[in-house]
């Protein structure tokens, strides 16, 4: 389980990261998601549940979307921006996609303002497959004491102690 560096162990190991013969598609996408936090506002409290738009299947991701985290703090995202297999990963938000995130809360929350928003986090999802194809669920691929875990976004959170069980039982 080396998240983003996975494919990077599967080559040095001779694996083909295209896929062939038994050997499924190890080859993975990076999408970079940025948040913005819903701060200081009535908006923020006013919301006490998850609140997803309807679905763009041909979109990277479930789309912007306002999620509470476990300290009960109200977040905006993320959005999909793919990336190239050679770029690196920047993990800070400099605060240009204010006006697509306003427009996009907007829609789930009409009373958002542009005051309520601050940037927040930014993370990577490995993906399985690329721009414009249809979503892959995550891999787990086992050859000769060798498991690969692949393409694990946040569901493999919730399924981490499962994921463990599940490798454990492999390389018995």
């Amino acid at each position: 389980a080396a998240g983003h560096g996975a494919p990077r162990i599967a080559a040095a190991l001779g694996y083909p990261l295209d896929g062939e013969g038994e050997v499924p598609r190890l080859r993975q996408t990076a999408s970079r998601g940025r948040y913005y936090d819903v701060v200081g506002s009535s908006v923020a409290q006013a919301v006490t549940r998850l609140i997803y738009p309807l679905p763009d299947h041909a979109g990277a991701a479930l789309g912007v979307h306002l999620t509470i985290d476990t300290d009960g703090a109200l977040h905006l995202g993320p959005d999909a921006t793919w990336l190239d297999d050679d770029a690196t990963l920047d993990y800070r938000n400099n605060d240009e996609a204010r006006a697509e995130f306003l427009a996009a809360g907007q829609r789930l929350l009409p009373a958002l303002t542009d005051e309520d928003l601050a940037p927040g986090q930014v993370g990577y999802r490995p993906k399985l497959h690329d721009a414009g194809e249809p979503q892959a669920d995550f891999l787990v691929w086992h050859d000769n004491g060798y498991v690969h875990l692949g393409g694990i976004e946040s569901p493999g959170l919730t399924s981490a102690l499962p994921l463990a069980d599940l490798v454990a039982d492999l390389l018995r």
